[in-house]
């Protein structure tokens, strides 16, 4: 059987037929917008400080391309690490900030948000991970509800093998549920996805380039929605010059390059955010 591992690049994530963008400016612009607040509410918890230098999210493009428009009942499983991904998908900053304040950290701990769908396990462990997310996804099935489960999986493409049978079983059952792993160059175990590209779809995209990784969710969002069964989205990170990509910085390019961008509007959209994350803490405290 032929593998379907498929790459996809940045102009063919954006272009459409007879070369036209299939995404619109405003979106363009609320991608963008989206990235740059995510790393305003990084800087405003201490992710990724002297106290904290593992806790910036790398992959923030995929965060953003995949999660920024589900639908609010679809389930997210996530893991400590990359829970700023509720502030994505609606969770409102003040119930992720009364988490703070409760539990001393946002970072690193269980975390369920219910009217959105989210949910981070106490273990971070893939198993538990795919686990949560198999449960939603069978009974979103039963209930015929179209509704799907995502799951971002903590660790590299090697944690996957552990998981064959959860694997199996979705692809059996053709299972409304995405999932979402980083990758990087050289990285070994690239055998494991060709064996998981055996049982469903699995798209390999730029993780610095949020128009390619959205353009690649809406058409596996889609698919798995409408009854076609799991995927994966593997997001290749690369470095430039031995320095992570700077994906907001690269999407700030790209606007200006289309002529969507105004250092004016980036100071709106900061200076909003900062208030509505002072509002949001004071709120918490």
């Amino acid at each position: 059987m032929p593998t379907k591992v498929r790459a996809r690049s940045a102009a063919a994530a954006v272009a459409g037929n007879n070369g036209h963008s299939l995404i619109s400016d405003e979106k363009f612009r609320q991608l963008y917008a989206t990235m740059l607040k995510y790393r305003l509410l990084e800087e405003r918890l201490g992710f990724g400080s002297a106290d904290n230098p593992e806790g910036a999210q790398t992959n923030i493009a995929g965060t953003v391309g995949v999660a920024l428009d589900l639908e609010p009942e679809d389930t997210v499983v996530l893991t400590p690490r990359n829970v700023l991904t509720n502030f994505v998908k609606g969770v409102p900053l003040r119930a992720m900030l009364n988490h703070q304040h409760a539990n001393g950290t946002v970072y690193g701990s269980a975390f369920s948000y219910s009217p959105f769908g989210v949910l981070t396990p106490a273990s971070p462990a893939v198993s538990a991970q795919l686990g949560f997310a198999t449960g939603a996804a069978l009974a979103n099935k039963l209930a015929r509800n179209q509704k799907i489960a995502v799951a971002f999986v903590e660790g590299d493409v090697a944690a996957l093998a552990g998981c064959r049978a959860a694997l199996e079983l979705a692809s059996a059952q053709k299972l409304p549920i995405l999932y979402v792993i980083d990758r990087r160059p050289g990285e070994a175990h690239g055998d494991v996805l060709i064996e998981i590209g055996e049982l469903f779809p699995v798209i390999t995209v730029d993780a610095h380039d949020v128009v390619a990784v959205y353009r690649v969710a809406q058409e596996s969002i889609a698919r798995v929605r409408e009854g076609g069964g799991p995927a994966l989205i593997a997001c290749m990170a690369y470095s430039l010059n031995g320095s992570p990509v700077n994906a907001v910085a690269s999407m700030e390019r790209y606007l200006t390059g289309k002529n969507l961008f105004r250092d004016r509007w980036k100071e709106e959209v900061i200076t909003e955010f900062q208030r509505e994350m002072d509002r949001a803490l004071s709120s918490s405290s």
